[in-house]
C-alpha cells in the first residue's frame, strides 16, 4: 500500500529528528555557537505539522482557560516578550528586536518538546538514546578540545593566531554550559535503557568536560545539578517545588543581596592578602562583584518600568574604566551585561518584566506537577534547573540566545524523559 503525503512527511521529519543528534557533538567544536541553530532545525518536522499548530495555539485560543497553568505560563511568556519590545521605547539602545530574542527559542523550545512528546513508540526509544549519546558525544569532544588547548577549532576556520583563538576556547568553556543542563535528562536515558554504569559515564564525560575547560562555574552547576537530582529521585515533586521556589527567591530578593555585599572589603582583601596568581584566578568573579553591587544600588532609580533593555551595555560604555586585582589592566567599570539574569530584569525591565518571569516559573512548574510524570522525570527536570539557575546567577544574559537555546535542549531532554516512562508503561519492552 502506498504512503500517503502525510505519512510519507512523518517518516522524511522523524529521520531528519533522528539524524540530527548525529550532528549535535560536531557543533561543541564550535563551543555554544552551535546550540540556537541546531534547535532551529530540530524544530521543522514540528513547524511543517499542521497538529502541532492546532494541539498548541488551537488548544490555548480556543479553550482558553487562565486557571490552567499552560495557558497562565504562556500568557506570561508572551507579555514578557511584548513588555520587552516595548521597553525599546525608553531604552537609550532602542533595541526593538530584543523582544525576538526570548521569543524565538522560548517557541522552538516549544515545538522540540511538543514533538518528542507525541512520537510514536519505537521513534521514542531511538530518540531518547540519540539523545544522551549525542549529549555524551558532545561531552567527550568538549573534553579533548579541553585538553589539547582546542586542537579541532585550530585546523577549522577560523585560523587566525592570537585574540580569535582565545575566543574560540571560552567559547568551548561555554559550549559545556550550553550543554550541562541536558546532562541529567541524558543520564536518566541512559539508566533506564542501558543502566546504571551508562548513566554514570555520562556523568563522568560532563564532569571532565566541565574541568578541562576552565570554567569554574560549569563544575558548579554540574555538581549542584547532580546532588539535586539524586534528592529527587527519591522526593521529586518537593525537590523540584524546592528549586522553583529558591529561583523565585532569587528573583525578588536579589537586588537586596547584592546590594549588602561588602565589595570594598573584599577587593582589600584580595590585594593585600592573595598571591599574584590567585589575584588572576579570582579576577573576573571580583568584576562581577563590582558590578553586581553597582547594578543592585541602581535598579531603584529605574523602577518601576526599568531603563530599558539592553541599557546594561550602553551604561558599560559611559562608566569608565578601574582597576582590579589580577587583572593585566584597567578594566570596565560596568560589565557589558549583568552576568546575572535576575538582576539585569530588575535593572532593564523592572517590576512588570520581573513579576511575569516569576508567573512563568512557577506556572511551568504547576504544568509539570499537574502532568504527574514519574520520579526519575523529576529529578531530570530538578538536576537541570538547578544548573540552569547557576547559569543564571553568576554569569548569563538575557540576550544571548545560545543560553535560552540551551535551557530548551534541556527541556527537551525532559520531554523524551516522560515519553520514554510513558510507553514503558504502556507497552514494556521485553529486553
Amino acid at each position: 500500500m502506498r504512503m500517503t503525503l502525510k505519512e510519507r512527511r512523518d517518516r522524511m521529519s522523524r529521520r531528519l529528528f533522528y539524524s540530527l543528534f548525529f550532528t549535535l557533538p560536531l557543533t561543541a567544536v564550535f563551543g555554544h555557537k552551535g546550540v540556537a541553530p541546531w534547535l532551529l532545525i530540530a524544530s521543522l518536522p514540528a513547524f511543517v505539522r499542521g497538529d502541532f499548530w492546532q494541539s498548541v495555539f488551537g488548544e490555548l485560543f480556543d479553550k482558553a482557560d487562565i486557571r490552567e497553568p499552560a495557558f497562565a505560563a504562556f500568557l506570561a511568556i508572551s507579555f514578557f516578550c511584548f513588555w520587552i519590545l516595548l521597553s525599546g521605547i525608553w531604552s537609550p539602545k532602542h533595541h526593538y528586536a530584543l523582544f525576538s530574542y526570548v521569543l524565538a527559542p522560548a517557541l522552538i523550545g516549544g515545538s522540540v518538546v511538543w514533538y518528542s512528546l507525541n512520537l510514536p513508540g519505537e521513534w521514542t526509544y531511538r530518540l531518547s538514546a540519540a539523545f544522551a549519546l549525542s549529549i555524551v558525544g558532545g561531552m567527550i569532544v568538549l573534553s579533548f578540545e579541553g585538553v589539547t588547548d582546542g586542537f579541532l577549532r585550530r585546523v577549522l576556520p577560523p585560523d587566525e593566531p592570537g585574540q580569535s583563538l582565545a575566543r574560540d576556547l571560552a567559547g568551548l568553556g561555554r559550549g559545556v554550559t550550553a550543554l550541562a543542563p541536558a546532562l541529567f535528562p541524558a543520564a536518566i536515558i541512559a539508566r533506564t535503557l542501558w543502566g546504571r554504569a551508562a548513566a554514570a559515564g555520562i556523568l563522568l564525560f560532563g564532569v571532565l568536560a566541565a574541568f578541562s575547560n576552565n570554567i569554574t562555574a560549569n563544575a558548579v552547576a554540574i555538581a549542584l545539578g547532580l546532588c539535586v537530582s539524586l534528592i529527587a529521585i527519591r522526593a521529586p515533586r518537593r525537590t523540584l517545588t524546592a528549586v522553583v521556589w529558591l529561583a523565585l527567591g532569587l528573583l525578588v530578593t536579589s537586588p537586596l543581596l547584592f546590594a549588602f555585599l561588602p565589595v570594598e572589603a573584599i577587593l582589600e582583601t584580595a590585594r593585600n592578602e592573595l598571591s599574584p596568581t590567585t589575584q588572576q584566578f579570582v579576577s573576573s568573579w571580583l568584576h562581577r562583584l563590582v558590578a553586581w553591587q553597582a547594578i543592585s544600588t541602581r535598579i531603584i532609580e529605574g523602577l518601576p518600568f526599568g531603563f530599558g533593555a539592553d541599557f546594561t551595555r550602553m551604561w558599560s560604555l559611559e562608566a569608565g574604566m578601574m582597576t582590579l586585582p589580577g587583572a593585566p589592566g584597567p578594566v570596565l567599570a560596568m560589565t557589558v551585561h549583568p552576568h546575572n539574569i535576575f538582576l539585569q530584569i530588575w535593572l532593564e525591565l523592572g517590576l512588570p518584566g520581573v513579576i511575569a518571569f516569576g508567573i512563568a516559573m512557577y506556572m511551568s512548574l504547576k504544568t509539570l506537577i499537574n502532568a504527574a510524570p514519574p520520579a526519575p522525570v523529576f529529578a531530570a527536570a530538578a538536576g537541570a534547573l538547578a544548573a540552569i539557575l547557576v547559569s543564571i546567577m553568576v554569569e548569563g544574559s538575557l540576550w544571548e540566545v545560545w543560553r535560552i537555546a540551551a535551557m530548551a535542549l534541556a527541556a527537551m531532554g525532559v520531554a523524551l524523559c516522560a515519553a520514554l516512562f510513558e510507553k514503558l508503561r504502556v507497552t514494556p519492552r521485553g529486553r
